[in-house]
């Protein structure tokens, strides 16, 4: 399941929830996949490649065996 898969689960139940403590559940949820969530570029580093970090973290042609 993905970062956005989760996200878009937590925000559904956050606006269905009726229970104070069940809505502060899915805060709590959305804030740590917010957290995960690190916007720009990244260096891999093995190899020195700079990207996005999905693609970084993922499978780049680094040239070093990981």
């Amino acid at each position: 399941m993905t970062d956005e898969t989760i996200r878009m689960h937590a925000a559904q139940g956050l606006s269905r929830a009726i229970h104070p403590d069940a809505r502060d559940h899915f805060r709590a949820i959305l804030e740590l996949v917010d957290a995960d969530v690190s916007p720009g570029l990244v260096e891999c580093p093995a190899c020195g490649k700079v990207g996005l970090r999905e693609r970084i973290d993922g499978d780049h042609a680094c040239i070093e065996s990981r």
